[in-house]
C-alpha cells in the first residue's frame, strides 16, 4: 500500500515525537514509532511510558494501515533525503516499508501495531492557554525543581490551578520559582508533572503564531495537550507537594529596587572567579545607595558596583552565583525587587508590580 507525503512534514513529525523515545529500553517495541494512516492524515506515535507523543500530517494514502518502524535508522535517513516527495510502500504480507525518494530506496522490517502499547484517555479538566503561555510557564520555572531522582515529587513542577489562574511551581532545597498565568476556567486542582517532561514539550511547541491556542486537559493522572497537530500525554507525579504559599507570605524588612540587567551582568562576571570554589560564592555587601559584589579565589578577585534604591537596612549577604543567575536569566523585566530579612533568611525576587512571578533563593553563610 502507497503513501505519499512531502519530507518536512514526515521530517517534522519524527523530530517531535522523537523526544519520547527512551534512550535505554528492555522493550524493543519502545524504540520505534506507530505509524497509522486514516482519512488522509499520517498519526506518528512515540512512548516511553511516562511521556507520549502523537504528531500528524496531511498524506495521500491508498487506504488505511498500521505498523511500527524503529525510530533511529528511519529518522537519521528520512533527515538527508532531499527535498522531494517521498513514496512510502507497506508490503503487509512481508511486514516491510520501503522508503522512496529521488534515487534513494530503503526498506526497513517492521513490527506488528498490535504489541505497542496504547492508553485510553477519559474526559477531564480542560483550559485553553496560548502556546506562549504554556513556553513560558515551564521556562521560567522549570530550572527550579531537583534534578535529583530521590527528591521524587520535587523532580517535578506543580501545576496550581484555581480562581481563573494557572500557576506553576517548583522547587529543589535551595529555591524555588513561582510564575501565573491568567486562565478562563472556574475548575481548581493540583497536580505535579515531571519537569523534565514538561522541558521535552517546550522544545516542541513551535515558536510561530505564540498567541495560537494549546489546549490543556487534566484526566486523574496524566495531562494532555494538543497543539499544532501534536498530542501529548504525560504522566504525574504522587506524592504531597511543599506548602509554598506558608514560604511566600513569609514578611521581609529589606526591599531593594535595581536593574535586573546591571545586576546579572555583574554577577555574571563575579561568578568567572566563584567557579573556583566549591559553593560559586558571591559575597552582596549592600550599603545605602549600592550593592558591592565581590567573589574570591586563591587565584584571583574581583569587585562589581550596582545602583540601588534601598528601604530598610544595610546587610551584607552571600548566594551561590549560579542559582541567582538562573533567575534573573529568565526574568524579562527591566527592574526588579530584591526582598530580604538578614543573611540566614532566603531572598525573594517580585516584580515592580503585579505577582506574575515570584523567585526564591536560599543565602550561603559567609566565613
Amino acid at each position: 500500500m502507497k503513501i505519499y507525503c512531502t519530507r518536512s512534514e514526515l521530517n517534522r513529525a519524527i523530530n517531535n515525537v522523537s523526544h519520547s523515545i527512551p534512550t535505554r529500553t528492555p522493550s524493543p517495541i519502545l524504540e520505534g514509532i506507530l505509524i497509522e494512516t486514516k482519512d488522509d492524515r499520517m498519526y506518528l506515535t512515540a512512548t516511553d511510558t511516562n511521556m507520549t507523543i502523537e504528531s500528524n500530517i496531511p498524506v495521500d494514502s491508498e487506504g488505511d494501515v498500521s505498523f511500527v518502524i524503529e525510530e533511529k535508522n528511519f529518522a537519521n535517513i528520512v533527515s538527508k533525503l532531499p527535498e522531494e516527495e517521498i513514496l512510502m510502500d507497506y508490503n503487509h504480507e512481508k511486514n516491510q516499508i520501503k522508503i522512496n525518494s529521488g534515487k534513494s530506496s530503503s526498506t526497513f522490517n517492521c513490527f506488528s501495531a498490535d504489541e505497542f502499547p496504547r492508553f485510553n484517555i477519559g474526559e477531564g479538566k480542560k483550559l485553553i492557554l496560548s502556546k506562549r503561555d504554556i513556553k513560558n510557564l515551564i521556562r521560567k520555572t522549570s530550572f527550579s525543581a531537583s534534578a535529583d531522582e530521590l527528591n521524587g515529587v520535587l523532580t517535578g513542577i506543580l501545576i496550581d490551578l484555581g480562581d481563573g489562574n494557572l500557576r506553576m511551581v517548583a522547587v529543589d532545597t535551595f529555591r524555588m520559582a513561582i510564575y501565573n498565568a491568567k486562565v478562563d476556567t472556574d475548575e481548581k486542582m493540583s497536580i505535579v508533572v515531571p519537569a523534565k517532561l514538561l522541558g521535552e514539550v517546550s522544545k516542541i511547541i513551535s515558536d510561530d503564531d505564540n498567541d495560537e491556542q494549546l489546549f490543556m486537559e487534566i484526566v486523574d493522572n496524566k495531562v494532555v495537550m494538543l497543539f499544532d497537530n501534536n498530542r501529548v500525554i504525560l504522566n504525574t507525579l504522587n506524592g504531597n507537594y511543599i506548602d509554598y504559599s506558608r514560604i511566600i507570605k513569609s514578611e521581609t524588612t529589606i526591599k531593594i529596587r535595581t536593574s535586573r540587567i546591571e545586576l546579572m551582568k555583574s554577577i555574571d562576571r563575579a561568578a568567572i572567579i566563584a567557579s573556583e570554589q566549591n559553593n560559586n560564592l558571591i559575597k552582596l555587601n549592600i550599603e545605602d545607595e549600592q550593592i558591592e559584589i565581590t567573589s574570591l579565589s586563591e587565584k584571583s578577585s574581583i569587585k562589581e558596583m550596582v545602583e540601588i534604591m534601598k528601604d530598610g537596612e544595610n546587610i551584607e549577604i552571600g548566594f551561590n552565583s549560579k542559582y541567582m543567575m538562573d533567575v534573573l536569566r529568565v526574568i524579562d523585566d527591566e527592574e526588579i525587587i530584591l526582598n530580604m530579612s538578614d543573611s540566614v533568611k532566603p531572598c525573594i525576587i517580585t516584580p515592580l508590580k503585579g505577582d506574575t512571578y515570584l523567585y526564591l533563593v536560599l543565602p550561603v553563610r559567609i566565613n
